[in-house]
């Protein structure tokens, strides 16, 4: 019998590991962050003087097209590969995708922290009026996918052009200070804080924010305020980012959703910890109960904000995320959504775009 030695031995272990990790990585959906295998076209169309970059994923020659409408943050068409499991979930089901750059992210000028949503909705608009304009498109169906902030641009696309079919909401918040407690409340509630001390915590956090984004207050006055406050220097917003939050601090849904008639799907999750999906699924359900025979509002349970499931995925901000949960996302890819969620989304936007 041939002697092992300890070189011979770390070599056999290292080569049942390596096939350990092909045999993972061949169950796995790590495919899922490829770009699809489908026709691809870039997209390029004005708005507010700025040029907006971005992608067609086309599916097919007639099917219906989603444009996909970024949540709040910097982000780029595929949100640094976070899209491409839902992108590519949509392009095999034949429903084609567009997204672009947000302004002053990627290949597209501008900043997207100088827009309010009204601003958002026409550069919506925009890629609308761009697709429509290429050949072959004048019959598709052109839809809109927002992602949590999107929730305020979506309803204002249908007052503003007619090329919209359908409107799909993915975490969409309710009203911009109600959420902003929620967020709060279960951070707090997380960090073990009694009710009694949130309470005290939101009333003071809502009385320096009638100030500090009062419509005529500057950015000194916030800061005043903050550092009154005894804020830390590292919790300070900048300049930029105080006028996009002060410009659209009185953002609410509630508004804007009388006399929206377009097929409307709003996915929320009872997990989430960023927006209170209950209340959205409630208010979305008692404003547009009646308005389509297509409308639905799902509260998904085990989902969180983004539809993950939440026994892996449930964290508030991208940072939180550990070593784990990243490496089990990408080996999930369309799987890490929630049960029947993306089924949901496909199998809806089929429907729609076909006709009763």
């Amino acid at each position: 019998m041939p002697r092992v030695t300890r070189w011979t031995a770390l070599i056999g272990i290292a080569g049942m590991l390596g096939v350990a990790v092909l045999l993972v990585l061949s169950l796995s959906n790590v495919a899922d962050f490829d770009p699809p295998d489908v026709t691809t076209r870039d997209v390029s169309f004005e708005q507010g003087g700025h040029v907006l970059q971005g992608t067609l994923y086309d599916a097919s020659n007639d099917g219906p097209i989603a444009l996909l409408v970024h949540g709040d943050a910097a982000q780029d068409r595929t949100s640094e590969g976070g899209y491409l499991p839902m992108v590519n979930t949509l392009t095999d089901a034949g429903i084609s995708v567009f997204s672009w750059d947000k302004p002053g992210v990627g290949a597209s000028t501008g900043d997207w922290l100088d827009q309010g949503m009204q601003d958002r909705a026409a550069e919506a608009v925009a890629a609308l009026a761009a697709l429509r304009e290429m050949p072959g498109m004048e019959k598709r169906a052109l839809g809109l996918i927002g992602f949590s902030q999107g929730g305020w641009v979506l309803p204002r696309v249908p007052g503003l052009t007619k090329d919209a079919a359908f409107l799909v909401l993915i975490g969409a918040a309710v009203s911009w200070q109600e959420q902003g407690a929620y967020f709060t409340t279960r951070r707090l509630e997380a960090e073990g804080q009694t009710p009694v001390m949130i309470a005290e915590v939101l009333q003071a956090q809502m009385a320096r924010a009638l100030i500090s984004f009062a419509p005529e207050a500057s950015y000194a006055d916030y800061l005043e305020v903050e550092q009154q406050a005894g804020t830390p220097g590292s919790a300070l917003m900048t300049e930029a980012r105080f006028g996009f939050v002060q410009r659209n601090f009185a953002e609410d849904v509630r508004g804007l959703l009388p006399g929206l008639t377009l097929p409307v799907l709003v996915l929320s999750g009872a997990d989430d910890l960023n927006v209170d999906g209950a209340q959205t699924e409630s208010v979305y359900s008692t404003a547009l109960a009646g308005a389509n025979p297509h409308n639905r509002f799902v509260l998904v349970p085990g989902a969180t904000h983004s539809l993950l499931q939440a026994a892996y995925y449930n964290y508030q901000l991208p940072s939180q995320w550990p070593a784990l949960a990243q490496a089990r996302f990408l080996l999930s890819g369309r799987d890490a959504y929630a049960p029947e969620v993306l089924t949901t989304l496909t199998d809806w936007i089929t429907t729609v775009s076909t006709g009763p």
